[in-house]
């Protein structure tokens, strides 16, 4: 075994990243595709108020299956 074995991170971890980037840039593409498209559709009120829906039906979902999760912590 050759002390080049044991040095630089690897194939695969560069990959992993690679691959974390690009999706990363699709996430972001989309999303800015999403914003882009309510500001167009409805203007800033109504965008800003579609992702104030959006963030409170989230918050919702999450809270209820963390309540359900904790069970008698809750209360």
């Amino acid at each position: 075994m050759s002390d080049y074995d044991e040095k630089g991170l690897g194939a695969r971890f560069w990959l992993w990243v690679v691959g974390l980037a690009i999706g990363g840039a699709i996430a972001v593409a989309l999303l800015f595709l999403v914003i882009g498209w309510a500001w167009y559709a409805w203007g800033f009120l109504g965008a800003f108020l579609f992702f104030a829906l959006v963030a409170l039906a989230f918050g919702y979902f999450f809270d209820r299956r963390q309540a359900s999760r904790r069970g008698s912590l809750a209360g």
